[in-house]
């Protein structure tokens, strides 16, 4: 005579027990396991997930009649689950009405109708005003649009110490416990600025001005920001003709080249989480979807720039400006460039994808990420980023 098997009821399993499991697993499974049932939802409301270490896609919902019933929430891809996309909590009309331009970690740096900026964590809502700027204060230049901000954010998870920094007119920056911004001086002059990435460990901030300007940087380890060099690179315009000479498949001479394949071209800079070594990166977009990335790294001894092959065991984060780890981490590729487009891949969604730099080859993302929603701008960010 058999016995019944007594049917498990998984609800019924001891909270610790199901803290403990999720605590192992990544932030998409503990959301799942979240949504199982109202017991595991008290259960793992104050579990904290395994660190991540992979970038994730944000899109960002659009602020015009093609925002269907009102969308307010943000698009989350995270690349271990190729196959699904994730939403947001409704972040609000307010929200949507707002231009990223900076992301640090879970944290967005946001530009609003009036100016103001403000940093909001997209996943939790949590949201830290700062102080007026002047552009909100006076009437700023016509010519001068949301997506033309120069601007980077650092923040700590816990502590929400932070730091802002960003160009109106000339760069100034803001901390924790100010209450307005205050100018950062310069020993030669100000010019145009195109970039600035903050790196936490030495509290440098480099700013990268246009073509063949020097690279500041600023040393944010006192009270009042300090210059402590200016570092000489290749104009664009010469690391774009050094990309051509070193390409052995052209066998068109520069100029035909230059006038039937070229389409557009942008220069970075980049700061390794590892080593703290500064990068420049230059991409060419050619015809017929063609890219090209070229990274070049200070040679230690003779102090000039030198092409690099390869980025090793680690990967860059475009948009953040960053090299992370990626040896051996699901998600992630190694020797990878992660990049969202020209503009932020807001006209051409083909413009967002993982470029192999070993194979020189892109990865398209899944067709599902865009196909289900309409949106106005699209960043990688590290949510979880410990640096």
């Amino acid at each position: 005579m058999t016995q019944n098997k007594k049917k498990v009821n998984w609800s019924e399993l001891c909270p610790e027990l199901v803290q403990c499991v999720f605590e192992r697993l990544s932030f998409t499974n503990l959301k799942r396991g979240r949504s199982v049932c109202s017991s595991w939802r008290t259960a793992l409301r104050g579990c904290v997930p395994k660190r991540n270490q992979i970038p994730w896609l944000i899109l960002f919902p659009q602020n015009d009649n093609n925002n269907e019933n009102n969308n307010t929430s943000c698009v989350l891809f995270v690349p271990e689950d190729r196959d699904k996309t994730y939403k947001t909590r409704d972040l609000g009309a307010y929200f949507v009405k707002s231009s990223c331009v900076a992301t640090y970690g879970s944290w967005l740096l946001m530009l609003d109708a009036l100016w103001n900026l403000y940093i909001i964590n997209p996943l939790t809502g949590e949201r830290i005003d700062l102080p007026t700027t002047d552009y909100a204060q006076y009437e700023r230049p016509s010519d001068i649009k949301p997506q033309d901000l120069v601007a980077c954010l650092w923040i700590d998870d816990i502590s929400k110490d932070y730091l802002v920094a960003c160009v109106m007119g000339y760069p100034v920056f803001t901390k924790k416990g100010n209450h307005s911004w205050r100018r950062i001086s310069s020993r030669y002059g100000e010019g145009r600025y195109k970039q600035m990435v903050y790196e936490p460990t030495s509290q440098q901030l480099y700013v990268r001005r246009y073509y063949n300007y020097p690279v500041k940087v600023w040393s944010f380890s006192g009270d009042d920001p300090q210059q402590v060099s200016e570092d000489n690179y290749p104009p664009v315009e010469y690391a774009f003709w050094d990309f051509l000479s070193k390409d052995k498949e052209l066998h068109l001479k520069e100029e035909e080249f230059y006038v039937k394949e070229y389409v557009d071209s942008r220069l970075y800079i980049a700061v390794s989480t590892v080593s703290g070594q500064v990068l420049k990166v230059v991409n060419v977009l050619q015809k017929f979807k063609r890219w090209r990335f070229l990274v070049y790294k200070m040679h230690p001894v003779e102090l000039t720039w030198e092409v690099v092959d390869s980025l090793g065991d680690e990967a860059l984060i475009l948009d953040m400006g960053i090299t992370v780890v990626a040896k051996d981490i699901p998600g992630i590729k190694r020797n990878s460039i992660y990049f969202s487009g020209l503009d932020n891949g807001s006209t051409n969604p083909d413009h967002i994808f993982v470029f192999d730099l070993t194979t020189h080859e892109i990865e398209p993302l899944p067709q599902c990420v865009f196909s289900s929603v309409r949106f106005s701008d699209a960043r990688w960010f590290f949510p979880g980023l410990d640096a």
